[in-house]
């Protein structure tokens, strides 16, 4: 089961990672938007996309409400985002890691932590209720 969950959450991340570039170039390159503009778009898209697809494939929603599931989720994956940043930073620029790899080293450990964080806070179930499977 769990195994199963993770690589669904393999996908809808990869498929977001998709979207997040898709939508990054036509706002920037297509429609003439600044590409700080075509990243803060991007980034809303892309994540509400992986609520929609993790909500619905792979962890089967919650007992709670939708907004308190998006809200949390919304979180998770901004605070992720800071931290990927900040990681990014100390290996790059103090460790002296190429930026590619750090990048590489940093998603892998960063889905692990959004996975546990996403199964056990956003699409959390209540005590009286039993998780969907």
């Amino acid at each position: 089961m769990l195994e199963r969950k993770l690589l669904r959450f393999i996908v809808v991340g990869g498929i977001c990672f998709t979207t997040n570039l898709l939508v990054l170039y036509v706002g920037t390159a297509i429609l003439g938007f600044h590409y700080l503009a075509s990243m803060a778009t991007s980034i809303v898209v892309a994540n509400s996309l992986g609520w929609t697809m993790n909500r619905h494939w792979t962890f089967l929603r919650s007992d709670l409400p939708w907004w308190v599931e998006y809200c949390r989720y919304m979180s998770i994956s901004f605070s992720s985002t800071m931290i990927s940043l900040a990681l990014m930073i100390f290996c790059v620029s103090l460790l002296g890691l190429h930026y590619l790899f750090a990048s590489a080293v940093i998603a892998a450990c960063m889905m692990m932590l959004n996975f546990v964080a996403h199964r056990d806070w956003s699409f959390t179930h209540s005590r009286r209720g039993s998780p969907r499977s």
